[in-house]
């Protein structure tokens, strides 16, 4: 499988096999942090996650993230919460806006202070 390394800006093209012992093999990197992502992303991709909630009362929305990666088959189900959410003010940077989001032990916090 051939994927672009986006753990540095030099943008590695890496060719990540398995071999069948489920042994994964890493080529093309030009640094650890590249054999470490093409093994990650073959075995269990993660992802930050980004959006918005809802601010009671005011039209503007709140920005928040993911504290952490997390499993790349719960994106959808992390996106759907932070929609279904509305937080009351004042919310602080760094504040767990959702505990555990999606059954995956990760916090949903706010990255602006409102």
């Amino acid at each position: 499988m051939k994927m672009i390394c986006i753990n540095c800006p030099k943008g590695c093209e890496l060719d990540v096999e398995k071999s069948s012992d489920g042994k994964v093999s890493v080529t093309g990197n030009a640094c650890p942090r590249g054999e470490e992502y093409g093994k990650a992303e073959l075995v269990n991709p993660t992802r930050m996650v980004t959006g918005l909630v809802r601010v009671a009362g005011m039209r503007k929305p709140l920005p928040v993230k993911t504290r952490t990666a997390i499993p790349k088959d719960k994106i959808d189900a992390v996106l759907f919460a932070m929609h279904q959410t509305t937080v009351q003010l004042p919310v602080k940077i760094g504040d767990v806006i959702i505990p555990g989001v999606a059954e995956t032990g990760v916090d949903v916090v706010a990255t602006a202070n409102m």
